[in-house]
């Protein structure tokens, strides 16, 4: 059974997302510390596979950094000092094509609050509808705190972007969640987690560092909520 639900999955996805299979330029998006560098990043690839060699040039708010060649694993790097805190458009082009994508800086110290898009904004797992309430109440938190979507299933974040975006939400850095290592390496650059909104592994991950967190299915170190007007009146 769970070859056939292995086969079955992927085969759904691309259905409801043919666009985000190909594309030859992909941009990552990154979390930052304001006044220090991080180094942007770009993927160029063929229909398939990685694609070296490849000039690509950076942009950041519209303004280009210049140009650098992908390496042999398809990434193409460049360096940038954030000025201040808040969010950055980055832009890569190759080409005729282009991508972009968001940086998010903050201070240190500084809070994020995660949300699980996959765990906590679709309305179920072969639905491809957001939850009720979901898109409105992300808005307004995303007006209050850091929010950083958080791509945490089968789903790559090219096509969790296009799903969002398909959907009406408003446009927030999609980091990949990579069994909680986004935690870790928050932790690192001297960040914290205001709360996270998420599934009951998406928390676990998270445990040593006690964050306040919210979900719609029963978890241990959780507030299990009904619906996200709740969550939007529990982090006002």
């Amino acid at each position: 059974m769970s070859n056939v639900k292995t086969f079955i999955i992927p085969i759904f996805l691309l259905l409801f997302f043919p666009a985000a299979v190909s594309s030859e330029v992909i941009v990552h998006d990154m979390i930052a510390l304001q006044g220090e560098e991080i180094m942007l990043k770009a993927e160029t690839r063929g229909k398939l596979l990685s694609k070296g060699g490849e000039v690509v040039e950076f942009f950041v708010n519209g303004k280009s950094l210049g140009k650098t060649l992908s390496g042999g694993d398809g990434f193409a790097f460049k360096q940038f000092v954030p000025s201040g805190a808040g969010t950055y458009k980055i832009t890569a082009r190759t080409g005729k094509e282009e991508d972009g994508g968001m940086l998010i800086a903050l201070r240190k110290g500084g809070r994020i609050l995660f949300v699980d898009v996959e765990g906590t904004l679709f309305e179920g797992v072969f639905s491809a509808k957001p939850k009720m309430g979901s898109k409105e109440t992300v808005k307004k938190l995303s007006g209050r705190f850091p929010v950083v979507l958080l791509q945490t299933g089968m789903l790559n974040a090219k096509a969790v972007k296009s799903w969002l975006k398909e959907n009406g939400f408003k446009e927030l850095p999609v980091i990949p969640w990579k069994q909680g290592m986004i935690f870790d390496e928050i932790k690192e650059k001297g960040l914290r987690i205001k709360a996270i909104i998420g599934s009951k592994s998406v928390i676990e991950s998270a445990r040593e560092y006690k964050p306040k967190a919210y979900t719609f299915e029963e978890a241990e170190d959780a507030k299990e909520v009904k619906d996200w007007e709740e969550i939007g009146k529990k982090l006002k």
